[in-house]
């Protein structure tokens, strides 16, 4: 329901919904990551893959932080889901960014007997049977009857038949047009198996985790916005056969990681980026100020390395702020992220008992009763990551 501010209560809601109508979204049970895929639709209709971001959530469908890639979930999956929106809202005369949210979750209809079933190969068509023949699987394929050369002259007097049985005819016709098509895909691949293959729609029960697209925006959301920076920043680019952002030439000339070229964890970054929140005291510190408690506190940024913390929304006025950390595992992202944050909660704190930082010369004037608001605060980001660091650190005990 989009209105312009928070209801006072549910009673309020319900009758707004009701003026205005609501969306109803479905949400599966044992959601295991709330991912999104990111294109731009060209006006020629060509697809092109962004990238990809999972949610780190304070509570709830309340996001606080973007993992950039996805932690959690499949490359292959959200890439083929993305191509297709992508070409259907081409389709419907869509031009630019859109976004798709999946949620993958555990496969309510998983059946460990099929597991097995999937592996095995197909098994060969047999000889004389009523199924098509395809020539991949003919046992005498490649054998010739052996046949004496002819001249030609014994060519113009005896002519080779052009034609066959009709019994037989139809059996080579088919045989050609098998021999054209393209290969089937393999049932047992990662698309397959969550996706489905037509007519059969749906994960496989074989699959252990399945797929829901929740959410459609045609837009250029926050989460796409911020591929741009997080790319020029870093010097990154999209693999396009893992999903991964890696270093770009230029950037691996200047990292002094003694690494083989093709070693590709050396060059691959990952990226959190934090929701606009508001940090109350925030408002009576100055940009020196700030910018100075943020260094002390080892909140920075190594261009040499492309590794550190820099804001990408910064609002003393309105106290707002926005983070992007930069690390070469989600772990260390996670971390560095959470110690910027303190560090800011710190400073802020201790401005407003008037410890440290100056208050700035000019100042917005204040309500009294400032209305209520459904900004994300500070302490909801650091309740996200604090889920997250505790999900790794309960997932190396196992």
């Amino acid at each position: 329901l989009c209105t312009g501010g928070p209801s006072p209560d549910f009673g309020a809601w319900l009758a707004e919904a009701t003026r205005v109508g609501c969306v109803i979204q479905a949400v599966p049970d044992s959601i295991l990551a709330q991912t999104s895929v990111h294109v731009q639709i060209d006006p020629d209709g060509a697809v092109n893959v962004l990238g990809t971001s999972e949610a780190v959530t304070s509570q709830p469908f309340v996001r606080a932080a973007s993992f950039f890639p996805h932690t959690r979930g499949n490359w292959e999956v959200l890439q083929e889901v993305g191509l297709r929106m992508g070409h259907v809202l081409a389709g419907k005369g869509v031009v630019g960014f859109a976004s798709v949210d999946i949620v993958f979750f555990e496969n309510p209809n998983f059946d460990p007997m099929h597991v097995g079933d999937e592996d095995r190969e197909p098994t060969p068509i047999v000889i004389g049977g009523d199924t098509p023949v395809d020539p991949r699987h003919l046992m005498f394929s490649d054998l010739r009857s052996p046949s004496p050369a002819m001249s030609s002259d014994s060519q113009d007097r005896w002519p080779m038949p052009i034609s066959l049985p009709e019994s037989r005819q139809a059996d080579y016709d088919l045989a050609m047009q098998l021999k054209d098509l393209p290969p089937k895909p393999k049932t047992n691949s990662a698309v397959s198996m969550v996706l489905g293959v037509s007519p059969n729609v749906g994960a496989s029960p074989s699959s252990h985790f399945a797929c829901w697209v929740v959410d459609v925006d045609a837009r250029l959301t926050d989460e796409a916005a911020s591929l741009f920076p997080l790319q020029f920043t870093a010097q990154l680019r999209l693999d396009s056969s893992t999903g991964h952002f890696r270093l770009t030439t230029a950037a691996q000339a200047g990292d002094s990681v003694d690494a083989p070229e093709d070693d590709a964890d050396a060059r691959t970054r990952w990226a959190l980026v934090s929701r606009i929140a508001a940090a109350p005291g925030l408002e009576r510190m100055s940009h020196q100020a700030l910018f100075q408690a943020a260094k002390m506190r080892g909140v920075s940024y190594d261009l040499f390395h492309n590794i550190g913390t820099i804001f990408t929304f910064l609002d003393v006025v309105h106290s707002l702020f926005s983070l992007l950390t930069v690390d070469r595992t989600p772990e260390t992202c996670a971390k560095r992220l959470a110690s910027g944050v303190s560090a800011l909660m710190e400073g802020a704190a201790q401005s407003s008992s008037g410890k440290a930082g100056a208050k700035p010369k000019v100042s917005a004037p204040r309500e009294l009763n400032p209305p209520e608001s459904d900004n994300l605060l500070i302490t909801d980001v650091q309740v996200a990551l604090r889920a997250v660091q505790k999900r790794w650190v309960e997932k190396s005990r196992t």
